[in-house]
């Protein structure tokens, strides 16, 4: 239920299938908090038998499981998505560090934000720690950034440019050289904070 590149996933599936076994990947989608509320979102791609069969298990511990088909799509379906939440990170932690330049009140920033259309749990929990320089992991930057260099591997093999997500991915790595692999993901405000 980790993420690892979509090459090893196969090969692992490839493996267990030809002694005759059955291969389901499931990644989740969610970090620490939502696991222990059993709100994680689990995408699954391998057996469909084999999916139904733990469907009950998935729900017990997340709040959906989805199956995509073939061995693989799950794990570029959770890629694909940590590629978003990296680049709106990113994206984030630059738009607070201009704001404390440009002399607005963080906290005000952050209640603009969850008044209009950035109103989402990113920005909620995220916000905070931003605001009060607390970077205790709910998801260590260092998995963050590892998971952008798996998506933009991917993209590079499927040929599709991703701009965006390669200059957060160098946020990512700047934070990881001033320290930061360690803290949360939204300790990538350091690399900007300065």
């Amino acid at each position: 239920m980790s993420t690892i590149d979509v090459e090893t996933v196969q090969d692992v599936a490839e493996s267990i299938e030809s002694r005759g076994g059955r291969f389901l990947e499931a990644p989740v989608i969610g970090t620490r908090k939502p696991a222990e509320d059993g709100m994680l979102v689990i995408v699954a791609g391998g057996d469909r038998s084999l999916f139904d069969d733990c469907e009950s298990c998935f729900l017990a511990m997340g709040k959906k499981a989805f199956y995509l088909g073939e061995v693989g799509s799950g794990t570029r379906m959770k890629l694909v998505a940590n590629m978003v939440l990296g680049s709106v990170m990113a994206g984030y932690a630059e738009g607070m560090s201009l704001a404390e330049r440009a002399g607005l009140d963080l906290q005000t920033v952050l209640d603009v934000f969850k008044e209009g259309p950035l109103n989402c749990a990113a920005v909620r929990s995220k916000g905070d720690a931003i605001l009060h320089s607390r970077f205790e992991p709910s998801f260590p930057l260092k998995h963050q950034q590892k998971d952008m260099r798996l998506a933009l591997a991917l993209g590079d093999e499927l040929k599709q440019s991703l701009p965006v997500a390669a200059a957060a991915n160098e946020m990512f790595k700047r934070a990881i050289s001033l320290g930061n692999g360690d803290n949360d993901m939204s300790s990538v405000y350091r690399a900007t904070a300065l």
